[in-house]
């Protein structure tokens, strides 16, 4: 079988965004674009006759909204035109798109269509923007005065607002919500009939942590506020038989990263009361490098809340009914579902050791209706997850697996890489994963778990306050030890370890406390908890959550213990250092100061960083860059380090 090539993802169709209506579904499918390798491809695809079939080709149809079972609408434009929306429909018996409105501003997004035909669209304001159309050089020079001032993927956000905005396509009349406050920021809402809930801050400073809710009448458009900012975290929103319920945490009994419950919201004392109870991890947190478009964690169908949940290396889909939680059915991974009329739950998401495809679901039957990606993998050798057990910090039997190399043969010695993931709130399964899939090609072991701090398997396993460096560690080595014990075709002497964002912490960490990995690959990392709480766009909550303080000043000691750069004096491991330019998530300087001061000591050590890029680089950073990142990470780095005897080793697969 020939060996799946670094070039090969750009052949691998990503979906995502499904939606049905009536006995019709509509989905994304989004493709890298091989030729300008710069950006991604999106068009809409449905089903016709039980055949996959393209609804559009255009390549910019990111998301939809129907109009009715038998036509889509979506914002674009496609003419290019300055300071333009325009609103499309599609039919799904066939033809062109058609424009049916023409809005003033850029990036307007449809979000939903009212009962009465009213299009409920987004779009992210720039209060500041009168001023800059009058200053010349104003694309020179950016001013702060807010907190968070950036965030991950949007870039500066500091006076920027998320708006909503209800337009009549029948009067051509656009009207914004809650216009009389500029400073208002929508988080995220929720449409029942003409009402609307919906989560949001008005700011003009620092935006609150826990936003507040509101409920607006869609027809007089007045609004009242149903529960105060700073008290409830909150997922999600939902209406069932007339009841409002809430998917919320107070953040009590386990910090911020706290998993939600099931309340219901009292509207005489505006109170919430708990529904259900829930211990596990809100939505698909299976990983993946083919994930273009996000996850849709929940809808309602027919009265009840169906919900994505993840256990331990999996997805569940449960379904809440306003008293109790009852699981459907569950998968590798679960990433968009919607119901058509009959009953029949359709999703997309892949199986084990497979890409996405289109399934359904009904009667406890499954059925796969898609053969994406076949073609680009024909003939390709794809390794198999095989479940390596062990026994973690605790004494409990935990799970990882092992990818084994091409062409394997029983009598001879392979290199292995230890592949940490990210999170550490996240998990890893068995689905496809591009990255590791071109290591076992290559000839690696590569093998990964689920160790302390993954998500899937409850609060406390999840609760990682104060505990990073700590029990994660251990786990990590005694999986080590599992896995070569199990193997003995893996050369101990020739390990790698690497991993993104929490697993570039990790990696740093490990560098630091044992030679035990002759290679590297700091990826997106953490390196320094008292410069990172107020640099992170998540700090410095997450930060403050993860070294288990109030306030930093309460555990200056504690927080550089735990920082991997106290001990940057103890690594002998050549490490590269993988950073995005625009990462506001693990900023630029974590990356670098690990780095600067590997050198500083003597390490080899090499950093590569990506402009334009932030720190999605692996999963949505444009083709080039992604193949150039992997190119740079095993084993291209390894192959171009020094020739000492044990590194030299490492390399001859």
């Amino acid at each position: 079988m020939d060996a799946i090539k670094i070039e090969d993802f750009l052949h691998y169709a990503n979906l995502g965004k499904l939606k049905a209506k009536g006995q019709n579904l509509v989905w994304v499918k989004g493709l890298p674009d091989a030729s300008k390798k710069d950006k991604y491809l999106y068009t809409l695809e449905t089903l016709q006759d039980g055949q996959v079939s393209p609804l559009s080709s255009f390549g910019q149809e990111r998301d939809f909204v129907f109009l009715d079972e038998n036509t889509v609408c979506f914002a674009g434009n496609r003419t290019k035109e300055k300071d333009k929306t325009f609103i499309y429909q599609l039919s799904l018996k066939g033809g062109e798109a058609r424009e049916i409105a023409a809005l003033e501003g850029e990036d307007f997004a449809l979000e939903n269509v009212l009962a009465d035909g009213r299009l409920l669209l987004s779009r992210r304001v720039d209060l500041r923007e009168a001023e800059k159309k009058q200053d010349p050089d104003e694309k020179d020079y950016v001013v702060l005065d807010e907190f968070p001032a950036y965030f991950n993927g949007d870039g500066i956000i500091s006076k920027f607002r998320d708006r909503l905005f209800l337009f009549d396509p029948d009067k051509k009349e656009l009207a914004e919500l809650l216009k009389d406050d500029p400073y208002f920021n929508f988080d995220f809402h929720y449409v029942d009939g003409t009402d609307l809930y919906f989560t949001g801050d008005s700011y003009t400073q620092s935006k609150a942590h826990k936003s507040a809710l509101y409920q607006l009448d869609l027809n007089s458009l007045e609004y009242s506020q149903l529960l105060p900012k700073e008290e409830w975290s909150i997922f999600d929103i939902c209406v069932l038989k007339g009841q409002l319920y809430l998917v919320a945490t107070d953040e009590k009994r386990y910090g911020s990263e706290e998993n939600p419950q099931f309340y219901k919201y009292d509207p005489e004392f505006k109170t919430l009361s708990l529904a259900a109870a829930w211990e596990d991890c809100w939505g698909d947190c299976v990983d993946t490098d083919l994930c273009l478009l996000d996850v849709r964690t929940s809808r309602v169908f027919e009265d009840c809340l169906y919900f994505t949940t993840t256990k331990v290396d999996h997805t569940v889909l449960e379904c809440f009914d306003g008293e109790k939680v009852t699981p459907v059915f569950e998968f590798p991974s679960i990433e968009f579902f919607d119901f058509t009329s009959d009953g029949t739950c359709w999703f997309t998401g892949p199986n084990a050791n497979e890409t996405q495809q289109l399934y359904s679901y009904k009667d406890g039957q499954l059925t796969k209706h898609s053969s994406y990606n076949e073609d680009a993998l024909k003939g390709r050798y794809v390794a198999s997850a095989v479940q390596v057990d062990y026994q973690d910090y605790a004494g409990n039997t935990q799970h990882g697996w092992v990818l084994y190399p091409k062409d394997f043969a029983e009598k001879q010695k392979y290199p292995a890489i230890l592949d940490v993931h990210g999170g550490p709130k996240t998990v890893y399964g068995t689905p496809f994963f591009h990255e590791m899939q071109v290591w076992a090609s290559q000839g690696y072991f590569v093998f990964f778990a689920n160790i302390y701090g993954s998500d899937g398997q409850g609060n406390d396993y999840a609760n990682m306050r104060g505990h990073w460096g700590r029990e994660d560690y251990e786990d990590l080595l005694k999986f080590t030890d599992a896995v070569l014990a199990k193997i003995p075709q893996i050369d101990a002497g020739r390990l790698g370890i690497t991993g993104g964002s929490y697993g570039g912490y990790m990696t740093n960490w490990v560098i630091g406390h044992t030679d035990r990995f002759k290679a590297a690959a700091s990826q997106r990392s953490m390196s320094n908890w008292l410069s990172d709480a107020f640099m992170s766009d998540v700090g410095p909550w997450d930060d403050l959550y993860s070294i288990d303080a109030n306030n930093l000043d309460e555990k200056l000691d504690y927080a550089w213990q735990q920082s991997p750069l106290k001990y940057a004096k103890n690594v002998t491991t050549p490490t590269l250092f993988i950073h995005s330019l625009e990462d506001y998530r693990c900023p630029l300087p974590e990356g670098m100061q690990m780095f600067r001061a590997l050198l500083y000591y003597g390490v080899e050590s090499r950093m590569c960083l990506f402009k334009g890029e932030n720190h999605e680089l692996s999963r949505s950073g444009q083709p080039k860059h992604r193949i150039r990142r992997l190119n740079a990470n095993f084993p291209g780095f390894y192959n171009s380090m020094s020739k000492k005897p044990t590194i030299t080793a490492f390399f001859e697969v």
